[in-house]
């Protein structure tokens, strides 16, 4: 069997001891993007402040707690109206702008509007370039169009967002991871261990680094390479060991996540198969052998008396 790199001078499968960039180009101006106010969201009041405004649409969305049905839809659409007038009311607050719109999408999204969700999420990557929400929503933005099939759109999204100067680490950690994911739809497998790898060696976040670590583990199993995949799991297992061994909160954490991987389990059920399937070959091979023996016994010379 082939062993991949990512292994090289690793032991096999010992598993016991493994483990117990181009901005997203514009559609037009932020006014050809945004969806016209409709009468009821003209009739939200105005109130004395953004914040006051931001607020009264936050108790609108409380609203939609504990409701089903056409009662949801009412409170939801209610809510979005109510985002949407931070912008009738407050056009000139930029932040402002940015997080109503942010919000509005996010609540489009989950009625399954993914055209009206990548329209919110849109203008508030447009107004919100000195805020969390300008990467947050290049973000959603690829996740709506990743869901929807739209890989090549959704990784123009990561990728916008990956390369942002203003993306926190934590957000270039999860591009990178989300990019990975759209190159393996694609059947780009080496691509997307590339986009994991960076994940692994400069993730912020430990369990964001496993999370990567494993799906490239989940690769190596997938394509028949299970010491190729064990050694992608104790490289995993070795880069993690120092936070492993706290004794923190953060360092629990880890260890049930190291525990807990996907590819452990995988690659153990991997194992267990190709043992089973050698064990059936070989006596399949006995079975045919003993077969042939009897046949020659079968067909060997007669010493019967002439008649």
């Amino acid at each position: 069997m082939k062993t991949s790199s990512w292994s090289s001078g690793l032991p096999g499968l010992v598993l016991i001891p493994l483990l117990a960039t181009a901005p997203i180009p514009s559609s037009g101006a932020t006014a050809d993007l945004e969806p016209r106010a409709s009468p009821s969201s003209e009739a939200v009041p105005r109130l004395e402040s953004s914040a006051a405004q931001l607020a009264h649409a936050a108790a609108c969305r409380t609203a939609m707690r504990g409701k089903a049905g056409e009662a949801l839809e009412s409170a939801r659409k209610a809510a979005i109206e109510a985002y949407r007038a931070v912008r009738d009311h407050f056009a000139t607050d930029a932040r402002a702008c940015a997080e109503a719109s942010f919000r509005a999408g996010e609540l489009l999204r989950a009625s399954s509007d993914a055209a009206g969700a990548i329209a919110e999420f849109q203008i508030a990557r447009e107004r919100g370039a000195e805020t969390p929400f300008r990467v947050r929503a290049m973000l959603e933005i690829g996740h709506v169009h990743r869901r929807s099939g739209k890989h090549a759109e959704s990784l123009t999204a990561y990728e916008g967002a990956l390369a942002d100067p203003g993306a926190t680490p934590s957000q270039r950690d999860d591009a990178s991871f989300w990019i990975g994911q759209v190159h393996l739809a694609e059947g780009r497998i080496e691509e997307a261990r590339r986009a994991w790898k960076r994940v692994t060696e400069d993730g912020e976040d430990p369990l964001d680094r496993i999370r990567a670590w494993d799906c490239i583990a989940l690769t190596f199993v997938a394509s028949g390479d299970l010491e190729g995949a064990a050694g992608v799991l104790e490289r995993c297992r070795e880069g993690l060991s120092e936070v492993s061994a706290e004794e923190t909160r953060l360092g629990e954490r880890v260890r049930d996540a190291l525990s807990n991987m996907r590819a452990l389990d995988d690659l153990q059920r991997a194992v267990q198969e190709r043992e089973t399937s050698k064990s059936k070959k070989a006596k399949d091979r006995t079975d045919r052998s003993s077969g042939d023996s009897e046949k020659k016994k079968e067909g060997g010379a007669s010493f019967e008396p002439r008649t």
